[in-house]
């Protein structure tokens, strides 16, 4: 199919402008709304040009997928602009990034225009059911962050209503929050009798479970009628507020482990079979890692991967003089914190490369070059075996 018009678009939450370049020269310049109807104004205004037009939009944020999915139903050719390589379009035409919404948009069209051969392949896929794995383990990430600051806060709070029992081994073990949620603080512990409390505390713990919890209360008692706190009404309602936070977010975690499990064996049982044959890396590790590459297929070779991850150098050269100065960081963050992770690992438990890391240590490279020489290792091992269909050895 010629390619005889180049459409690019740029996308707000509420509106898209879009730039139809056929040449050298503009011949549609327009703004629509981010509806049904701005949808419907756009596809006819371009339905005349549908067999010979590429229309792309950078894909930044979520504002863009209704938009690039509506297009690919209605059969155009769309695809989806990383917006580094825009950032390296700017930089190599020497031009300013845009800052209005129609400019933006004709700056698209021509980046169109500049790299159309690049684009010479198969339409942009769709984001089919794989991807929910991506956005449950991101969420799932966002959970353990929110879980980290509630425990924080909760010790807070608890170095006024309850010092000593925030120095607890097991101050977050279901059983003591649950106790902390009905006796907020050291004083309404102590404003009972000891045997009020051991049996109120039995009542509360034991309710349901069938067993003893696993928690001194005497002395938990005692600790309450020493403790050195004053007397802190609102921020006693405050911790039961944090509490019932917390345990909301613990079976959020759990609910959504559970789907990424099943989605991960459902679409990627294989692959993290491979990945988990590599001595240090887990489970959890392995499908982190799947739900940011989604396919090895996609990298035609394996510095596409270690550059999706970010961790290719930059390198200057002048004449003779050649040098690497550090990584890109310009791929994907999540992939390369969990490729940091995974080398972090196998150069502890695994031979292979716990000898590679020590020898970029010999080399007089420090902790941080060598676990990155060690990450890049790690990823082109990987690359290798997913793409061969075979388990580390």
């Amino acid at each position: 199919m010629e390619i005889n018009y180049l459409c690019g678009i740029d996308v707000s939450k509420s509106s898209f402008s879009i730039a139809v370049k056929d040449g050298s020269f503009i011949i549609k310049d327009r703004l629509f709304e981010m509806n049904r109807s701005g949808f419907s104004k756009f596809e006819q205004l371009i339905r005349g040009f549908k067999p010979n037009i590429r229309i792309g939009m950078e894909s930044t944020g979520i504002y863009h997928k209704n938009l690039s999915n509506f297009l690919k139903d209605s059969g155009y050719n769309t695809v989806e602009i990383d917006p580094y390589e825009m950032w390296r379009f700017f930089k190599f035409t020497n031009s300013k990034p845009t800052t209005t919404d129609r400019k933006s948009a004709k700056t698209i069209a021509e980046f169109l225009e500049f790299t159309k051969d690049a684009f010479n392949h198969k339409e942009e896929p769709y984001e089919d059911e794989r991807y929910s794995l991506r956005h449950f383990v991101r969420e799932k990430e966002r959970i353990v962050q929110d879980i980290a600051k509630t425990k924080t806060e909760i010790r807070r709070v608890l170095g006024l209503v309850f010092p000593e029992i925030e120095k607890y081994d097991s101050i977050f073990s279901k059983e003591i929050l649950t106790l902390l949620s009905r006796f907020p603080s050291s004083r309404s512990i102590c404003a009972i009798t000891y045997q009020e409390f051991i049996e109120q505390a039995d009542s509360i713990l034991n309710k349901g479970r069938g067993r003893q919890a696993k928690i001194c209360l005497k002395e938990i008692y005692r600790l309450a009628c020493n403790s050195i706190a004053s007397e802190f009404g609102v921020y006693e309602e405050l911790l039961k507020i944090k509490i019932n936070r917390l345990f909301f977010l613990f079976k959020e975690k759990e609910d959504i482990t559970s789907l990424i499990d099943q989605i991960a064996d459902k679409f990627f049982k294989r692959e993290i079979e491979i990945l988990t044959s590599i001595k240090g890396i887990g489970r959890e590790s392995a499908i982190y890692f799947m739900a940011e590459i989604i396919d090895i297929k996609r990298f035609v070779h394996k510095g596409r991967l270690i550059g999706f991850c970010g961790l290719d150098p930059i390198i200057k050269q002048s004449g003779q003089f050649k040098a690497r100065l550090r990584i890109s960081k310009k791929g994907n963050s999540h992939a390369r914190r969990i490729a940091w992770i995974m080398a972090g690992c196998v150069k502890k438990s695994n031979p292979y490369f716990r000898e590679y890391y020590l020898k970029k240590r010999r080399e007089g490279k420090s902790y941080k070059e060598a676990i990155i020489a060690t990450s890049t290792k790690l990823l082109r091992t990987i690359y290798a075996l997913l793409w061969e269909d075979r388990c580390f050895k």
